[in-house]
């Protein structure tokens, strides 16, 4: 029933009461119905009744009727207010039970009185769909935990099966605080109404202490997440979640089990990390609330109705899996509403495969380096096709947070390769340091302390960078995370390992092991072989990794002959890994092959890896149990969390590694966020239906480099192709079409280099910042996280709902809500307006693409807005634009999208990722100034420009040759040729040497060689 109806009836019941205690006494003695003992003597009780008799016994009896009524009412009232069950007096059930649901009917006035509700209330989806998550930006993945008890028979029969559990009240409850507290909205204690009508008559009641009532299992009662953002402390997240500071021990004891995105456990209440996930419990004592074990867990949950401007919904379902794709089960993700890990997450890249993750978003950055090397102006480096968007952003979320330690260590063990390297059989890399097991007692020169087989050094002792040395582990490959780091063993001492258990899972864990040692940095003299998996590998280093059917015996029986033949007194120059699968293969073949490596003398450099099937010679027994979760090596006595590769992942993760070694280039896409999508693609370059192409004669005013193109390419490091895809003619029409499109272009620019302007300001072009006008106090200590929120919004100028923000962040839409109430004060008020600068979603009064109602900014200032601004006027403009170019540059502080938060922005790459299309945008916009100013023999603009260009795409090729243009334009002919060896030439993005000149490299260098 709704709010008034509930008001009405209690109301009504309150009147009820109210006129039997007066009603009848007034009515009484109105009619002088008053008890007279005269009226009953003897003599009246004996002689003839003229009927004032029965009147007065009539009257007695209405007396005696009233305080029967009267007492049942004090005697009910006085026991619900002293919180004591009503004592039943005999003879008198029928009159308390009247009163009792008179009382329990005016209850209602009460309950239903109008309670502050929270600002932001509860959302409860529907049973079955889940709600995207924080990732965070680093939500780890985790094995999934039963929310509820197994379900067990239940020995009373009960219409409702809907998953339940038990409260029992406190002295002071009352329906609405306790629907408030465990359900999250005062509103739904109805619910609690219909689950208990045998113990609450049907209807809100005073409640008696003591008294056991069934709740709705859901949100209010679960366990919830937190991602940990820069400047967190446990005791202040405590003091935010659960209202007391002293209470961070609960967390650390539900959180120390969580294996995090970098492989870390949180083992010290004093030491947690941005992007680290917590869980912040809600476990109410026993006596209070626990699980109702004769509850249905897996029936649909009751939707709490939504108010109608609230921009409720339900989050819509993950797509289908496919390959690249996981789903929440897969990743470990709880199907609940507290469910904070997104769906797109893969499992073998996160936590205890975090080093591979680590590997592979390094791997991805060198290809993207090759990739600008080849960029043509007017292009941008192709982002991966759809359905690889899950694997790109899980290296990036999990890689970002790893890749540095991963860096790092490499680099340490390359500086113990200097003098004469230990023999390690294992390490452990923690958040802070590395600890080595050596085959034997060794002494080990600082930072690394220790004694005998183990010794340390913390990562931040700022290891250099060691040219011209190999690493001398190259079969170092992960395993999985203990509770003090990552594992990883060198193979190579091992020689032979054997992986027992699950089938599944140990093939997972054969799977990862190739894939990572294809990968990861010290590995490039590593030669992969896989008999029985790893087809879905084949092409992630078509070099190097070689696959083989189960049944391929020759390859193995060549393979241990070679290795049989090679003398192991001399250097090796390639080292060999063998990884078979015995479940599909022949395990003599491999023993036999174990049998040869274990007894190399010296150095084998290979070692083999069986999946299933005896163990061999000597081998490392690892077990794997059949959740695939835990593994031993039971020699070693120790236990860890096992990494694993799907068949999914491996093929999404090859697919990536494949398509990123393409040096294509694609067009700008045209269709978009930009501030004038119909006229200007997403670089704020005009589209090609507004401008016209240009002819070999000099186009005059109209374009932006109005002479002859043979002009410019004789002066400037540029071709003919760039200048007409750069700077074609623009019909005056156009300019007019602008200039009534962007009328307020220069008062912004003008706000924005103002810096005592009182408006909000967002910094992507360069080292992402973000300034508000409002109160600083709102983003206190997470303002990373917010200026990556705010960024979300601006970058989507129509507008998104809290549930698109909730998918973007991985967070839950309620959160999202209160995080943009943030925002809103952090920004503050727009003095132009008088309004916030960002609206409240109810004020918006307009509906999402997502159903919900809209957060959009106002008259807040983004340099990338302006920048596409001006460069679209600018062009527009013809040769008179080159000043608006000028002023673009001018926007930019450095390369575009960096100091960002770790683990964050994975929503970049959802799209058709904005960051790579402004540093082309910015080294094109450069280019355009440098080959004008070049031509102009302006060498001061043209030093400008360039300098811009590489400090926003130092790997850009474009903005490379235009530095070396320029030295030769000023007469430096040495330092340009300098230049030209080591930033093209003999340039190397990884450790195969450098790659063949661009084509249009070699265009500009032979041009220079013709005008020498």
């Amino acid at each position: 029933m709704n709010t008034y109806r509930q008001r009405l009836i209690g109301l009504a019941a309150a009147g009820v009461l109210v006129l039997i205690a007066v009603g009848p006494p007034a009515l009484l003695v109105a009619t002088g119905a008053l008890p007279n003992p005269s009226d009953f003597t003897l003599d009246r009780l004996t002689g003839p009744d003229d009927g004032s008799l029965a009147v007065a016994v009539l009257g007695v009896v209405a007396w005696c009727a009233w305080a029967v009524l009267l007492v049942c009412m004090v005697l009910d009232l006085a026991a619900r207010l002293r919180g004591v069950r009503v004592r039943r007096v005999p003879g008198l059930a029928l009159p308390q039970l009247t009163v009792g649901r008179l009382v329990a009917l005016a209850a209602l006035l009460f309950v239903s009185l109008p309670t502050p509700a929270p600002t932001l209330p509860r959302f409860t989806p529907p049973a079955g769909t889940p709600e995207p998550a924080p990732l965070p930006v680093s939500a780890p993945v985790a094995a999934p935990t039963p929310t509820h008890a197994p379900a067990r028979p239940s020995t009373e029969p009960s219409p409702d099966v809907r998953p339940t559990q038990t409260y029992v009240v406190k002295r002071g409850d009352s329906l609405w605080r306790i629907a408030e507290k465990h359900l999250g909205d005062g509103r739904r204690y109805d619910e609690i109404v219909a689950l208990n009508r045998a113990i609450l008559n049907g209807e809100p009641d005073f409640l008696q202490p003591g008294t056991t009532l069934r709740l709705p299992a859901g949100s209010g009662t679960e366990d919830s997440a937190y991602v940990v953002q820069p400047g967190d402390t446990l005791s202040e997240i405590a003091q935010d979640t659960l209202g007391d500071a002293d209470a961070y021990p609960r967390i650390a004891d539900a959180s120390d089990q969580t294996l995090q995105p970098d492989g870390e456990r949180l083992l010290d209440p004093d030491l947690i990390k941005p992007g680290w996930q917590l869980t912040i419990p809600n476990d109410h004592p026993a006596s209070e609330a626990r699980p109702d074990r004769a509850a249905t867990p897996t029936a649909p949950q009751r939707p709490r109705p939504a108010h109608e401007n609230d921009d409720h919904r339900a989050t819509p379902p993950p797509p289908p899996a496919s390959p690249g794709t996981a789903t929440p089960s897969e990743s470990g993700a709880e199907d609940d509403e507290g469910a904070v890990v997104p769906a797109w997450l893969l499992p073998g890249l996160a936590g205890a495969g975090a080093v591979l993750a680590g590997s592979l978003l390094l791997v991805l950055r060198q290809h993207r380096r090759t990739q600008l090397r080849y960029r043509r102006p007017g292009r941008v480096v192709a982002p991966p096709p759809d359905e690889l968007r899950a694997v790109e952003k899980s290296a990036h979320v999990t890689g970002s947070l790893i890749s540095p330690r991963v860096d790092a260590l490499d680099r340490a063990l390359r500086c113990l390769a200097t003098a004469e390297a230990p023999r390690v059989e294992s390490l452990l890399l923690s958040h802070d340091r590395i600890t080595l097991t050596l085959v034997e007692a060794s002494v080990l020169a600082p930072p690394w302390t220790g004694a005998d087989r183990s010794w340390s050094a913390p990562l931040a002792a700022g290891f250099p960078d060691v040219d011209g040395v190999e690493p001398p582990y190259p079969l170092l490959v992960s395993l999985g995370a203990t509770a003090n780091g990552l594992l990883l063993v060198n193979l190579e001492e091992i020689r032979c390992a054997s992986i027992a258990g699950d089938a599944s899972a140990a093939a997972d864990l054969g799977r990862h092991i190739a894939a990572e040692l294809s990968l990861n940095a010290w590995s490039t003299l590593v030669e992969i072989d896989t008999f029985g998996l790893g087809n879905d590998l084949g092409s992630i280093d078509p070099l190097r990794l070689h696959t083989h059917d189960a049944d391929h015996s020759s390859a193995l029986e060549q393979l241990t002959n070679e290795l049989e033949a090679e003398a192991t007194d001399v250097l090796p120059d390639r080292f060999r890994a063998v990884v078979a699968s015995s479940f599909q293969h022949d395990p003599e073949g491999v023993r036999r092959l174990a049998k040869v490596i274990g007894n190399l003398e010296g150095r084998p450099a290979a070692a083999v890896v069986s999946i299933g099937g005896p163990p061999l010679v000597d081998d490392l027994r690892i077990e794997i149990d059949e959740d695939g979760q835990a593994a031993a090596i039971p020699h070693l006595g120790l236990t860890f969390t096992a990494a694993g590769l799907s068949t999914d992942e491996a093929a999404a993760c090859s697919a990536i590694v494949d398509l990123t070694r393409d040096a294509d280039d694609a067009p700008i896409p045209s269709d978009g966020a930009a501030p004038h999508e119909p006229i200007a693609d997403q670089s704020g370059a005009l589209r090609g239906d507004h401008t016209e192409p240009r002819t070999p004669e000099a186009p005059g005013e109209r374009s932006l480099l109005p002479e002859a193109s043979d002009t410019y390419v004789r002066k400037a490091a540029t071709t003919a192709d760039d200048v007409a895809a750069l700077a074609p003619v623009v019909p005056a029409e156009t300019e007019h079409l602008l200039a009534e499109a962007d009328p307020h272009l220069d008062a912004d620019v003008d706000r924005w280099f103002d810096t005592e302007g009182n408006v909000p300001r967002l910094i992507l072009l360069g080292p992402v910042n973000a300034r508000g006008t409002g109160d600083p106090k709102a983003i206190t200590r997470r303002k990373p996280y917010y200026v990556e929120l705010l960024a979300y919004l601006a970058l989507h100028p129509h507008g998104v709902t809290s549930v698109q923000v909730g998918e973007a962040f991985s967070i839950r839409p309620d959160r999202a809500r209160v995080d943009l109430a943030a925002i809103r004060r952090w920004l503050g008020t727009n003095p132009a307006t008088g309004l916030q600068h960002l609206p409240s979603a109810r004020s918006q009064q307009q509906r999402g693409a997502a159903g919900g109602a809209i957060y959009r900014l106002e008259g807040v200032l983004t340099d990338v807005d302006l920048f596409r601004r001006l460069r679209t006027r600018g062009q527009s403009r013809g040769a008179p634009g080159m000043e608006d170019l000028v002023t673009a540059l001018r926007l930019v502080s450095g390369e575009p999208f960096t100091a960002t938060r770790p683990a964050g922005w994975s929503w970049l790459l959802d799209d058709d990722r904005l960051d790579h299309i402004m540093i082309c945008a910015i080294v094109d916009v450069a280019h355009i100034v440098t080959t004008h100013a070049l031509a102009s023999d302006d060498h001061e603009l043209a030093r400008f420009a360039s300098d811009v260009a590489r400090a926003a795409a130092p790997d850009d090729e474009v903005a490379q040759l235009d530095r070396i243009e320029i030295e030769r334009a000023v007469g430096h002919l040495d330092l340009a040729e300098r230049l030209s060896a080591e930033r093209t030439l003999e340039r190397t993005e990884d450790a195969w040497g450098p790659v063949d000149d661009p084509p249009r490299t070699r265009s500009v260098r032979r041009r220079d060689a013709e005008s020498r």
